[in-house]
């Protein structure tokens, strides 16, 4: 349909293009709820760190292969491969998540105090 100006007269047609507009974008949402991303029981190294970065938690492929190595994330070996379990990646990824808010914390509290330190290391100056 092409954009007019809508009148009194255009108006039921412009609201019945709005509505079937509507129904087609809740049908595509619809189906996509139907059908999430399929994510696989067992996860190899490339497929964890993509999965990793989707969840929000950015990390170098180096970096997650050291972790990887040193057992400082989730990891199941068989043999030589590794492999990776979505839910204990989820658990790990919301502990890094509440190191880093809890690090966050503590810096500017630390701030905060030395602020007040220097201020009064200051006034006594002044005296």
């Amino acid at each position: 349909m092409e954009i007019t100006k809508t009148t009194y007269d255009t108006l039921p047609g412009q609201i019945d293009y709005l509505i079937q507009e509507v129904l087609e974008i809740k049908d595509i949402l619809m189906a996509r709820i139907e059908k999430p991303e399929e994510i696989p029981k067992f996860m190899n190294k490339e497929q964890a760190l993509k999965y990793i970065r989707k969840q929000g938690y950015e990390i170098s492929s180096s970096k997650f292969y050291k972790m990887s190595a040193a057992d400082s994330i989730p990891c199941h070996r068989s043999g030589r491969k590794l492999y990776f379990f979505a839910e204990e990646l989820d658990g790990w990824i919301k502990q890094q998540f509440e190191t880093k808010s809890q690090t966050i914390l503590n810096f500017k509290s630390q701030s905060i105090k030395q602020i007040i330190k220097s201020n009064k290391n200051k006034n006594y100056e002044k005296e």
